[in-house]
Order: structure tokens, then sequence, then C-alpha cells
């Protein structure tokens, strides 16, 4: 079986979809032919550098990786002096269709049996051509459109595509709802390497990152958009103890400045940034730390339903305590008092004091990490990947 997955996606990249991507990928490998196509971007000055991205993601096997021609623009837009906002939704066009351009001459020039993308318009574009050419063609969504033209787009698929996979059964029954038969639709989360994580005592861990033995250290691995909740653990840290530090790992150039500012506003001295930091790197970070947090917001869908955070995973992976949101998202994985503690959304004070039951209870934090990493064992990558393409399987004989 032959398998094309194709992503409008900068690769390598620093973003955890990258990551989902290239470890799904490379465990399908093991089983049938697949090859990523991805649009040629400007990437970022930190990951121009990286020739091998086997070794950079440690990932279990090479990837076949095709780079196709688009019209990235976005490293001009910075030096307008005015109308950024129209510029950069101009530049995101420019390059989303010169991206598709270019994905027609590998849609015809290649015969494959499957066809797998995140993307809604190259899953529109390609149930209007590859299906032609008697291909599965199959949508991964991570999200449920708010748009007008988002919902008709998804709509108009729930007619034609073979299949679609989501990530929270809260998505599931959106897409069934909006017009998918139950048959065609999987939940597939996502998932953790095992071997990546755990790799270290905290101590030693502390000593690679030169941080004091006798600090408390709270940490949060990811991004900083607003619905992961970062401003709500920042809140948190002024209302800890003074040996208690909060490690902030990730982010973007362009999100950082916000939280910089928000931690000046706060005053919150205990709180660390470290910015972004290579993937086969976090697992030591992980390992320093005495409590790992998913500080989601419940204000926004995404947060609230959709997501299946890589960082949750890789947090039961690294047998430490987890601080999460209360959200039906999360519940699909931890369960309160069984494999994490569960606070209140968007409340610093319920956080904090999560955190510090965790922080004098050292028997709850122990039997938190042993049923959390027993959880972990089925949320592999192989095992998504198995899932994958038992789902193709399915679809082929519906």
């Amino acid at each position: 079986m032959k398998i094309l997955y194709l992503t409008n996606s900068r690769l390598p990249g620093e973003k955890a979809h990258v990551i989902q991507i290239l470890k799904t990928c490379a465990a399908m490998s093991d089983k049938v032919d697949i090859k990523i196509v991805h649009a040629r971007r400007t990437n970022r000055p930190w990951l121009n550098a990286i020739e091998d991205m086997k070794t950079y993601y440690n990932l279990t096997r090479e990837i076949s990786i095709e780079a196709i021609f688009s019209l990235d623009l976005f490293r001009f837009v910075p030096a307008i002096p005015f109308g950024k906002l129209f510029a950069y939704k101009l530049v995101f066009y420019i390059q989303t269709i010169t991206y598709h351009i270019s994905l027609l001459t590998v849609i015809f020039r290649e015969k494959v049996d499957v066809y797998y993308t995140r993307d809604s318009l190259t899953a529109m574009l390609l149930v209007i051509v590859g299906k032609h050419r008697a291909a599965i063609v199959l949508y991964e969504a991570h999200y449920f459109p708010s748009s007008v033209i988002g919902v008709l787009i998804a709509k108009l698929l729930s007619n034609y595509l073979n299949g679609i996979s989501v990530l929270t059964n809260t998505l599931s029954d959106r897409y069934i709802k909006l017009g998918f038969e139950p048959r065609r639709v999987a939940v597939i989360p996502d998932a953790v390497d095992l071997e990546d994580f755990d790799i270290c005592s905290k101590q030693k861990a502390r000593d690679i990152l030169e941080i004091e033995s006798s600090v408390f250290l709270i940490m949060y691995v990811g991004h900083m958009y607003r619905w992961k909740g970062v401003d709500t653990l920042i809140e948190a840290a002024t209302l800890m103890s003074e040996d208690v530090d909060v490690w902030l790992i990730g982010g973007t150039p362009e999100e950082l400045p916000r939280i910089e500012m928000l931690v000046d506003k706060l005053d919150a001295r205990n709180v660390h940034i470290q910015g972004y930091v290579p993937y086969y790197k976090v697992a030591t970070y992980m390992s320093a730390a005495d409590v790992l947090v998913v500080p989601n917001s419940g204000r926004y869908d995404i947060s609230k339903y959709y997501t299946s955070p890589i960082k949750l995973f890789e947090y039961m992976a690294s047998k430490r305590p987890i601080v999460a949101a209360d959200l039906p998202s999360l519940r699909e994985v931890v369960v309160d008092q069984e494999t994490a503690l569960l606070f209140n959304p968007d409340d610093p004070h319920s956080l904090a004091k999560a955190i510090r039951l965790l922080q004098v209870d050292s028997k709850l934090s122990k039997e938190l990490v042993e049923n959390a990493f027993l959880i972990s064992r089925k949320y592999t990558w192989n095992n998504r990947a198995n899932n994958i393409l038992e789902f193709v399987h399915k679809i082929k004989v519906i």
C-alpha cells in the first residue's frame, strides 16, 4: 500500500504538529510505503541548519519526504510600516494557493492508494482530483470549523471524503451531526514514544540544566497561545511559596513578548522563561520537574473539546505528577485523583492549590505517576499508526 501524507507545513518546525506528523509517518513506514509531501517555506533561523530530521526528532525510521514549491512571502511582512494584518492574510492566501497548484503536479504524477491530510483545503482538492484516480482520501481533523465558509467546506467534505479521523469523541460527535457517516469517522488521539522520555533521574537532569536541587520545580512545555492557559499558570505562580519555581519551556518569538510582559506586570519573579527547546532536549527538562502542568483554558472550543495535547502523553511517559485543567478534552485521557490532579480552568487559585497538594503529599504524587505511566503505554505512535491503518482497511471494504 502506498500513502501520500500531504501537509502545508514547514519541515522541520517548532510546533507540535510537526512532531505528530513525523512520528506518525515514521511508525507507519514500517508497515506501508509512505511519503510526506509538504510546502517548501521559509524556516526559522535556528531550524535552517537541520539536515537529519531522523536524529533531530529521534525518529525510529527514515521517512521519504518531498518539499514542493510555494510562494512564501511571510518574511517580508514585518518590514511593512502599516496594514500588517491585511498583509499577513494576503501572504497566507498566496502561499496556500501556490502550494496547492504545485500539489496538482504531485497528484497527477504519482499513483497511490491513499491520500492523507490534516488540511481541509487539501482534502477538498483531493476529493475533486484525487478520487478520480481511484485513491482513498482521508482527512485528519484537529478542530471543528467556526466560520460559515469552514462549515460549508466540512459539509461538502462529508459527502465525498472516504473517511475522517479526529482526536476526541466530542469532535467525532460534531462531525457526525454535520453529516459524516459514523462508520467513516475514527477517534485516534495523539501519542508518545515512551523511549524518548524518563531518560534520566531528576537530580541528573538538574545537574545538566544547572537547576538547584532544593527548589520545587513546576514546569509547562509547549506553545504560549492564549488557549493554552499559560497566563493562568503565571498568575498561580504569584500565589506560591518562595521555594517554588515555575519554568516555561517553548513558544516562538511572536508569542513570548506577551508572556514576558505578563510576568513583568504581575512581578512573578519565580517564573523562568526558557523559550524554544529542541525536541531531543525536552525529555531532560521534563525529568528535572517536580510537577508538570497542562493549564489549558476553558474559554476556547479548541482547548475545551478538540485538543489531544502531545505534551500530556509526554508528561505521563516522563513519570512526573501532572496537574491539568478539568476539561472534556483532557478527561478523555486522564482521571482526577487517579492519573492527574484536575483544577478549575482559568482559576489560578485552584491551580495553585493542586500544586501545593502535590508538594506535601508524596504518596499521592507517586500513585498519580504510576497510574499515568501505565495508561501512557497504550498511547504510542506505533499504536496510533496501527489504528490509522486499521481505519484505512475498514474504509476499503465499506
